[in-house]
C-alpha cells in the first residue's frame, strides 16, 4: 500500500494582497502566500494580464540580505518593461524595479492598503492555489528526474568499471600465462 500525506500542498485560506498603480490603468499586485512565496500579478484595467508565482522564503519584513531578492526584482523588472514598452514616457518618469519591490514589501509589512483575498472573494486566489500545487508537483518531478539521472550515471559508471576490471583481470591472466611459459 502506498500512502502520501498531501498537507504540503495545502495553502492558507486567505492571502494578503497589495497593489501599486504603475502607468495609466496598469498596476502590479503582490500577493503573499505564507510558507509558500508570492504571486506577482500584472493588471490592466483590472483585467489580469499575467501571473507569476515565486516560490521563496523571503518575508516582507526581511528582504535585504536574501539570496532570492535579485531574482524577485528581475521578475518585477520584466513586468515593468512590459508596461513601459507601449508607453510613451520619459525614462526618468518610469518607476525603478527595486523601488517598486521595496514599496510592495513595505505595504505588506506595515499593513498599508492590504486586502485579504480568499476563494470566495477573488478569482485570482484559485489560480494561485492551483498554480502553487502544480509548481510543487513540478519541483518533485524535477527532483525525481534528477535522481533517476544520477542513478543511471552511477549504474553506467559501475558497468564500465566492472568491464574494465574484468578486461584487466583477463589481460593479466593471459600475460601471466605467457610469462610463465616464457613465450
Amino acid at each position: 500500500m502506498l500512502v502520501r500525506n498531501l498537507e504540503f500542498l495545502s495553502i492558507p485560506k486567505e492571502f494578503s494582497k497589495v497593489e501599486i498603480d504603475i502607468y495609466e490603468k496598469q498596476a502590479i499586485a503582490l500577493v503573499y502566500i505564507p510558507n509558500k512565496g508570492y504571486s506577482l500579478v500584472l493588471k490592466d484595467n483590472d483585467d489580469i494580464q499575467s501571473v507569476f508565482l515565486l516560490k521563496t522564503d523571503i518575508l516582507p519584513n526581511n528582504v535585504n540580505d536574501h539570496s532570492d531578492r535579485e531574482d524577485f526584482i528581475n521578475v518585477l523588472k520584466m513586468l515593468l518593461d512590459r508596461i513601459y514598452s507601449v508607453a510613451d514616457i520619459k525614462e526618468y518618469e518610469k518607476q525603478h524595479q527595486e523601488h517598486v519591490f521595496l514599496r510592495l514589501m513595505d505595504m505588506l509589512n506595515e499593513g498599508t492598503d492590504v486586502v485579504m483575498i480568499s476563494e470566495e472573494t477573488s478569482k485570482i486566489y484559485t489560480d494561485i492555489e492551483k498554480g502553487f500545487m502544480k509548481l510543487e508537483i513540478d519541483i518533485m518531478d524535477n527532483k525525481i528526474n534528477a535522481l533517476n539521472s544520477s542513478i543511471a550515471d552511477v549504474s553506467s559508471n559501475l558497468d564500465s568499471t566492472v568491464k574494465g576490471i574484468e578486461e584487466n583481470a583477463w589481460g593479466n591472466k593471459i600475460k601471466k600465462t605467457f610469462d610463465q611459459n616464457n613465450w
